[in-house]
């Protein structure tokens, strides 16, 4: 007997739907799938680490900081809070045909940016002040930079997550011969 190897997410939607399955149980198996998907990328950012369970740089809380005018603030340096409520960004979508795993929202938007490792541009402002009464920035010239998102992939195939699903849908297929 070969052994079933899937190298893409489509290859697993056409074992699936090779399954003898009605609409509700091909529905019932793909959102679960979703959701055991969702479950396995949220554990590997609570670790901290990608898919491929390479560490990311280790990540504490927000310190506050003592500043010169007497109030504190949250210390951000060093990246260490990175990816903070992106698993909460994690969405699922599924139907009798598929299933997908994405991100939503704001801090979903910034898990993209991650996830491709892309280069973004924005504008600051050099010599400039910020005027705590009207919450901008004031004075100074607008400059804009360019910053390339190091790629930190936490969604994505895994042969792992790959084993994971095909386990479910054949438990799945089991239990529907038995009963």
């Amino acid at each position: 007997m070969s052994e079933l190897t899937i190298r893409t997410p489509d290859q697993l939607t056409q074992v699936v739907e090779r399954l003898v399955l009605t609409a509700t149980e091909k529905l019932d198996l793909n959102r679960r799938m979703a959701n055991h998907a969702r479950q396995f990328f949220r554990a590997q950012i609570r670790a901290q680490r990608d898919i491929d369970n390479n560490p990311y740089q280790s990540r504490t809380r927000r310190k506050r900081v003592a500043l010169k005018d007497g109030t504190t603030a949250k210390n951000t340096v060093n990246n260490r809070n990175m990816l903070m409520g992106i698993s909460k960004a994690l969405r699922t979508k599924a139907d009798d045909k598929s299933f997908e795993v994405g991100l939503a929202g704001v801090a979903g938007r910034i898990g993209q940016e991650h996830n491709q490792g892309s280069q973004l541009s924005f504008t600051t402002r050099v010599n400039g002040f910020f005027d705590s009464k009207t919450g901008r920035w004031q004075g100074g010239r607008r400059v804009k930079q360019n910053y390339t998102m190091p790629q930190r992939t936490f969604i994505g195939w895994t042969p792992a997550l790959e084993r994971e699903l095909l386990a479910m849908a054949a438990e799945h297929f089991t239990t529907d011969v038995e009963s």
